[in-house]
């Protein structure tokens, strides 16, 4: 589903002409069974950049939650830490997903009583799991910690290349797959928040050095919208 693995939105977004066929049915999934509308919207919100099929909205479908905000903090380890540890002290299932695998470490001070307690546990009855953002599809908990922001910082000549000779992007556009990635790191961040079924906390380090001129997906985050909780200063 990534385009660093080769796939590309466009084979839905123009399905006819890529799958000719005598004839096709559209079937839009449009109820959500894991989230709450918050988390629906928000996730919605942010990827409303990008290019996608018309007339696809997602609604909350199912039993009805208490609508959380998706809140969104300034990168703190250690808060972020005693926060897993109040949600899994009072039952919950918990995601925790890294933007870069590296962070895994760096937090890991900070969490090891959870994953300590969590790791004796049988495997069915484990409530932590530990992924990186493009690990966690299909994946759900009651709360998500989301460990990083979502931006494409390298480019990438030969992927460039192959996009190219793949058809892939628009006519004349010499960086199709550099530039589908700038729409693909909003998708990201789509595929983490909406992990959460109740709860989701975004934690957003200050972009440093070529960082701060680099698109980024929390860039999209509007704390003004009922659906955000923008805590960063």
């Amino acid at each position: 589903i990534y385009g660093w693995r080769g796939s590309s939105p466009q084979y839905f977004m123009e399905f006819n002409k890529e799958f000719p066929s005598p004839g096709t049915t559209r079937v839009m999934l449009s109820e959500n069974y894991r989230s709450h509308q918050h988390i629906i919207d928000a996730a919605e919100h942010i990827v409303r950049a990008a290019p996608a099929i018309p007339g696809k909205k997602a609604k909350a479908s199912g039993e009805p939650k208490a609508l959380v905000p998706v809140t969104v903090l300034e990168r703190d380890d250690a808060a972020l830490g005693r926060l897993v540890l109040a949600h899994y002290e009072r039952g919950d299932s918990v995601l925790m997903l890294y933007r870069k695998s590296s962070d895994k470490s760096l937090i890991e001070e900070h969490i090891q009583a959870v994953v300590n307690v969590d790791s004796s546990l049988p495997a069915g009855s484990r409530r932590l799991k530990q992924l990186t953002y493009h690990s966690a599809k299909g994946l759900q908990a009651d709360a998500v910690f989301l460990l990083g922001d979502c931006q494409h910082v390298t480019r990438s000549p030969y992927k460039n290349q192959v996009y190219r000779m793949a058809g892939l992007g628009k006519d004349g556009d010499s960086e199709p797959y550099d530039n589908a990635q700038k729409d693909e790191v909003l998708r990201l961040a789509y595929v983490g928040i909406t992990r959460a079924v109740s709860h989701c906390y975004w934690y957003v380090e200050k972009p440093e050095g070529q960082g701060v001129n680099v698109p980024r997906a929390s860039e999209r985050v509007d704390g003004k919208k009922a659906f955000f909780d923008d805590q960063r200063s």
